[in-house]
């Protein structure tokens, strides 16, 4: 585990701001008050955010809200930019932004050359489906619980290319892996070109067996593109364990980074077939086909990975399991309810949703907000979703079923 002051020391690099570092001594935002322990508590993390004391904010799975001090550091960062743009645009701070490439490779378990530095999740996505060639009438296989930004690329390449998009229906809820293994081979086809799965989903929180998937995927040629937008922050993420092609994913969620940034992962082997005009130059956060981009952000995502590192990813995920097996046993208590996540066990991660008997989900979502609390409503089976981060209490997670439990 990294000490504080390794860390600190690490920040300062990553940022270029060594005397205005990303965490400082008396901002609240580091674990604990021993320098070499690795330990801290939901109420430190919490003070390190801008959400209003009172507020019980349950929606990091839409987004995440940033830490006061990497907010700080980003304007830090943009007051150095705009000091002398041209110069620090393609110098000091140009090669920062770079170096956050191999921050993200070394975070998911991948090399340099096979990231690519996005701004968000869809777009990852997108690059990847301009790139493939189907055919018409190839199919695509997905699944009736993606999110809509993962369907966009999906129904580019029904409209351009004539493919035709096929869709699972999953158990809900999806307790057992081998239903969900089950159901996805017997829809694979031999016209199956691009099988994409979300690694976390965002309807039901399942942790998709992604690796499982890539055993039926790969002997048959089909690409299989992972769409990572809720995992990283919320699972650990090893993508060549996983064995997909392609892998997209966004800071602004549980990693609580900044806004608008985001990275992909092509497989070398599969890099061949990747090669949208954005990356035509290659895949340096800098080209003549990228165009200018945002150091600041980006070098953020650098930071708030390297922070989220130092917290202790398995600290954090014990935690997060904690609060949410607690929120699952509080709410199987209520009536008027019914749980559309997967039960405690491999499948499960800290999204917590629930479909409504007879109660409107949007009736729900605005008596909480009144109530300061703030939760996701679900379009879909009339549902709502909770995401247990670690600067969620057990205090506010009873706040939030004692003031659901009248409204059911």
């Amino acid at each position: 585990m990294t000490s504080r002051r390794e860390f600190l020391k690490r920040a300062g690099a990553v940022g270029g701001l060594a005397a205005l570092p990303l965490l400082s001594e008396g901002n609240n935002l580091m674990p604990g008050s021993d320098p070499t322990s690795p330990s801290f508590t939901p109420e430190e993390i919490r003070r390190s955010l801008l959400v209003p004391p009172g507020r019980i904010y349950l929606n990091t799975g839409s987004l995440g809200p940033m830490p006061k001090p990497l907010l700080d550091n980003i304007f830090a960062l943009m007051q150095q930019l705009e000091q002398n743009p041209v110069s620090e645009n393609w110098g000091p701070l140009g090669t920062r932004m770079e170096e956050v490439r191999g921050i993200v490779a070394e975070f998911i378990h991948a090399e340099k050359d096979e990231i690519i530095l996005t701004r968000n999740t869809t777009e990852g996505l997108e690059l990847v489906c301009q790139s493939l060639r189907l055919g018409a009438g190839d199919e695509i296989l997905t699944t009736t619980l993606e999110h809509g930004g993962g369907e966009v690329g999906l129904e580019f390449l029904e409209k351009i290319q004539g493919a035709v998009v096929r869709k699972v229906e999953l158990p809900l809820p999806p307790n057992k892996e081998d239903e969900i293994l089950k159901a996805i081979s017997a829809a694979i086809t031999p016209k199956t070109r691009l099988v994409m799965l979300s690694h976390v989903n965002t309807v039901t929180g399942l942790l998709m067996p992604m690796d499982k998937v890539a055993a039926l995927t790969r002997p048959k040629g089909i690409f299989l593109l992972c769409d990572g937008a809720q995992a990283p922050g919320l699972t650990p993420i090893d993508v060549k364990k996983l064995n997909v092609d392609a892998y997209a994913s966004s800071g602004h969620k549980w990693l609580l980074g900044p806004k608008e940034t985001g990275f992909l992962y092509i497989r070398k082997d599969a890099q061949s077939l990747f090669n949208p005009v954005f990356t035509s130059s290659g895949f340096d956060s800098y080209s003549k086909s990228s165009g200018t981009r945002n150091v600041a952000l980006i070098i953020g995502l650098g930071q708030a990975i390297r922070w989220h590192q130092q917290l202790g990813p398995d600290q954090t995920l014990q935690y997060t399991t904690k609060l949410r097996d607690h929120c699952q046993r509080e709410l199987a208590k209520l009536k008027g309810l019914r749980m559309i996540s997967p039960e405690t066990g491999p499948l499960s991660t800290s999204i917590v949703s629930f479909s409504l008997e007879s109660a409107k989900n949007h009736e729900i979502y605005e008596h909480l907000k009144a109530a300061d609390i703030i939760v996701k409503v679900l379009p879909q089976h009339n549902a709502i979703r909770i995401s247990c981060h670690f600067f969620v209490s057990m205090q506010d997670i009873d706040k939030f079923i004692s003031s659901l439990q009248p409204l059911l």
